[in-house]
């Protein structure tokens, strides 16, 4: 959880905000190609925001108020995982989305290195990851498989 959380303070200070948010929604969505400000992006930040707004709510918080690194680890500790995979639903599906670069309604293990590279991600823990997901061992994952990867990296289980 502490990684999560040190992924998303994208300006390093310990706190999350709504600037945190917005930043990291233009990061990700640049790291697939797309331009602040396009659709692509417009709908991410929307999503991000909803996201972060439920977790503002969840550890009592409103407004400009920031988070810390103990609310937020505090927070995903003592929630119920299920809860956690259905706020993130929303914001998942639109990842998917992006990794799916053809249309085909599943993310290949090439479209899945192609944007984890772009992090600079090792090519082995690239294969490992996607190994790790793609349970039913077809080679692609599913929506469900890339929601299952979100709240893992959010629990500790990935990254």
């Amino acid at each position: 959880m502490s990684k999560a959380f040190d992924l998303i303070d994208l300006d390093g200070n310990g706190e999350l905000g709504v600037e945190d948010i917005e930043a990291l929604a233009q990061e990700l969505v640049g790291r697939f190609g797309f331009a602040a400000g396009s659709p692509q992006h417009t709908q991410f930040r929307q999503a991000s925001t909803a996201l972060w707004q439920e977790l503002q709510q969840g550890v009592g918080l409103t407004g400009n108020d920031r988070i810390s690194r103990k609310e937020y680890v505090d927070f995903y500790a003592e929630a119920a995982p299920d809860a956690v995979q259905q706020s993130l639903a929303p914001f998942s599906d639109l990842l998917f989305g992006l990794f799916d670069v053809d249309g085909d309604g599943k993310v290949s293990q090439s479209e899945f290195e192609r944007y984890h590279r772009a992090w600079g991600v090792s090519a082995d823990r690239i294969q490992g990851t996607f190994q790790q997901l793609d349970t039913d061992g077809s080679g692609e994952l599913s929506k469900e498989q890339l929601r299952r990867y979100l709240g893992g990296f959010i629990f500790g289980d990935f990254g």
